[in-house]
């Protein structure tokens, strides 16, 4: 079995690229910025434009240096060993918090807060460099009819180890003292991630990747600048985009009305995030399939129809029991909508551009990540309630915009 593993490329590709992704993938949900970040932070003393900012740092610094890095990935023949590099550099960070947690904890709380959103800037930027050699290369490794099943066995995967995970993180948060369950949460992450990019070097990646000629720096932006002029299916499918990535706003906001509004201790946390990784799963399984059945289109609206009952229930919700059905349909959103929009983005675009068209459609929808702060001005000013009644219409807006103006590029493609 192993000889036959070890002679079919594909096969060990799919393999490992399952693995690493579920690996890093339920180490991520153990520190969640959507439930784990924000939980942190507020027990710190950070108000909710602390962690406005939080969200936007975790979108913008993901997605704004993605359009630089795409200009050099495209370049490269071999994607693998960026990819790791960047991804080692990255996982760093996440260790260096877990150090900042333990050295200042809560006694120095305004310098633990500064020093854990700037690592995490850091971890964001680098995230943002690797992640158009790593798309690139799962591109690259990956036959289009087995991305959508991949990107779902995979997340469903991520989401049964981040289930224990998720229970792990209570025991931790009501056995140790303020940060120190924290702490040893980051640890666990880093323990994870790293095994996930060490089983990275064990791909295969036999062929060069197609290149485009050296640029300069205003040919690229040129270059840049003609696909949203010409290629009007991938523009379009831009617009829809802007609406559906408003309505993600209150993402990182449901964790700390949570436990403000029904006054809940940091056990429940765990159980946040345990709601979100199972709604993860799910959608991830059942978007994947639809991916692949269906195409990315269908997918992505169920997607982001998730997002919008997370804030319909997050406005009616009498309980807390009921509230937990917030982060099943956040986790059903963030499983399977970024996943699918990169799917969507590299199927408009030419093999030797798949970077590219990602990295651009990132640059296009990160400013729109900074209504994170507007999030925390409204909450603070209105109230939660027309945060998430905003956020709604975001979502009603974007879906109804991705079934009027948006074509399958599965059916349709106009590349440039």
């Amino acid at each position: 079995m192993l000889k036959l593993f070890n002679k079919n490329p594909d096969r060990r590709n799919f393999t490992i690229n399952l693995a690493e992704g579920a690996l890093f993938m339920a180490g991520a949900a153990v520190v969640a910025p959507h439930t784990v970040l924000p939980a942190l932070l507020t027990r710190l003393g950070g108000n909710n434009m602390v962690v406005g900012a939080l969200i936007v740092i975790t979108w913008v610094g993901l997605y704004l240096p993605q359009i630089f890095a795409a200009r050099y990935a495209q370049r490269q023949q071999w994607k693998k060993k960026w990819a790791i590099r960047w991804g080692l550099f990255q996982r760093i960070n996440v260790l260096l918090i877990m150090c900042v947690l333990f050295i200042f904890g809560a006694d120095h709380q305004s310098v633990t807060i500064t020093l854990i959103l700037l690592l995490f800037t850091v971890h964001q930027i680098l995230m943002g460099i690797a992640t158009p050699f790593w798309f690139d290369m799962f591109a690259k490794l990956t036959e289009p009819h087995l991305r959508g099943r991949l990107a779902g066995i995979r997340t469903a995967i991520a989401g049964i180890g981040a289930l224990f995970g998720s229970l792990l993180l209570s025991k931790l948060l009501i056995q140790f003292d303020f940060p120190f369950g924290y702490a040893i949460a980051f640890s666990i992450t880093f323990i994870l991630q790293l095994i996930s990019i060490l089983l990275q070097f064990g791909l295969v990646e036999e062929t060069p990747s197609h290149t485009i000629a050296t640029e300069t720096l205003s040919e690229y932006f040129a270059s840049l600048k003609s696909v949203l002029k010409n290629n009007r299916e991938f523009r379009n499918f831009l617009y829809a985009s802007i609406p559906l990535t408003l309505a993600v706003m209150p993402a990182g906001f449901f964790t700390v009305y949570g436990l403000h509004h029904f006054a809940a201790d940091d056990s429940v946390v765990g159980t946040f995030t345990l709601m979100m990784v199972v709604g993860q799963g799910t959608g991830a399984l059942i978007n994947g399939f639809v991916a692949d059945h269906f195409g990315n289109k269908v997918a992505l609206i169920s997607g982001a129809s998730a997002m919008f009952f997370a804030s319909l229930l997050g406005t009616l919700s009498g309980s807390i029991e009921i509230f937990y059905g917030v982060f099943l349909f956040m986790g059903m959103n963030l499983g399977s909508e970024l996943m699918i929009r990169h799917n969507i983005a590299m199927e408009y675009a030419p093999v030797e551009r798949r970077s590219t068209y990602i990295a651009l459609m990132n640059m296009i929808l990160s400013p729109f990540y900074v209504s994170g702060l507007l999030g925390g001005w409204i909450s603070e000013v209105f109230g939660y309630n027309w945060l998430f009644g905003l956020a709604m219409g975001c979502s009603f807006i974007g879906i109804l915009l991705m079934i009027l103006i948006v074509n399958e590029p599965r059916i349709k493609v106009k590349a440039v």
